[in-house]
């Protein structure tokens, strides 16, 4: 239980903030240890140590037990106190006793606004795409970014690669009440590192994408209505799929390779069935450009 524990835990923590060195996976590495008191837990292994329920400081992932999911802080934070806390509408039912047992039933905060629906769509969208994303690692983001809230999927550790797929809500950095479903397909540029042990899957990257976006035979040109789109550095609309769909060639110097829109819903918090049936469409379309990814090609060039 307390190995399920981690790794749910772990799908809150941003993979940014994923310690280095040590895997990206939420299995535990070393010795996983745990203690219960005072009202709060902490679990630990090698690269971090996770606090759910009271207490202040000490750990580095902190996370907040409450009935309700609620809004802790105004963010952005890194690490430290999470924004969102947990709640037992979070964990599920075996998680939640495991944790009560431990530590007593949570609490409610006064004053703190609620982000069950924020919650519940979030969980439709994983409940959607986990059937399409077998062993890829789940990880919310809600903190950094003014543009999006949701999940960064990213591809298994064994495929030597840094693509992910973005899934939840985006919006205009000035227009928050803006909000719509929103999917990216991306990779970090060459060259681009957040880890020294990110070389070899940027390497492998940059070779996946001349693949991907082949004129003849790329799997993402396959969506595309004309062969030649990844030879303009312009968006390239995908009208066959719903919403507005582009394709952002490598020439635009952008991360993203397709980015998403639902353009068709406005409330999408009280209609997150609508929009995860629309991340599934979206999702489903990329999985030729998927499946591509376990491959450790080389040799290619733009020639």
């Amino acid at each position: 239980m307390e190995k399920a524990l981690f790794a749910r835990l772990w799908q809150e923590l941003d993979f940014d903030d994923h310690p280095y060195p040590g895997s990206h996976s939420p299995n535990p590495q070393g010795d996983l240890k745990f203690t219960a008191q005072d009202g709060a837990l902490i679990i630990a292994d090698e690269r971090i140590s996770f606090r759910l329920g009271a207490g202040a400081d000490g750990e580095k992932s902190i996370h907040r037990w409450t009935t309700e999911p609620q809004k802790v802080n105004e963010g952005p934070e890194r690490l430290g106190e999470h924004r969102w806390s947990i709640s037992p509408k979070d964990l599920g039912l075996i998680l939640s006793a495991f944790v009560a047992v431990k530590i007593g039933p949570p609490k409610a905060i006064p004053s703190s606004k609620s982000v069950l629906q924020e919650r519940l769509i979030l969980g439709q969208i994983r409940n959607s795409l986990s059937p399409l994303l077998p062993d890829w690692t789940w990880h919310l983001e809600v903190d950094n970014k003014s543009d999006r809230m949701g999940w960064y999927i990213r591809a298994p550790d064994e495929w030597q690669s840094l693509f992910t797929v973005f899934a939840g809500l985006g919006w205009h950095p000035d227009k928050p009440e803006q909000k719509h479903g929103f999917i990216l397909f991306e990779r970090a540029p060459p060259g681009e590192l957040d880890r020294p042990d990110e070389a070899e899957p940027n390497r492998l990257d940059a070779l996946r994408t001349v693949a991907l976006c082949n004129d003849q035979r790329g799997a993402l040109s396959k969506l595309a209505s004309e062969g030649t789109w990844a030879h303009q550095a312009l968006p390239h609309q995908i009208d066959t799929l719903p919403g507005d769909v582009q394709l952002w060639p490598p020439s635009m110097g952008r991360w993203p390779l397709l980015v998403a829109r639902q353009i068709d819903q406005n409330d999408p918090l009280n209609n997150s069935q609508l929009v995860a049936d629309w991340a599934k469409e979206i999702v489903t379309a990329l999985e030729p450009a998927i499946s591509t990814l376990p491959a450790k090609i080389d040799g290619l060039n733009w020639k």
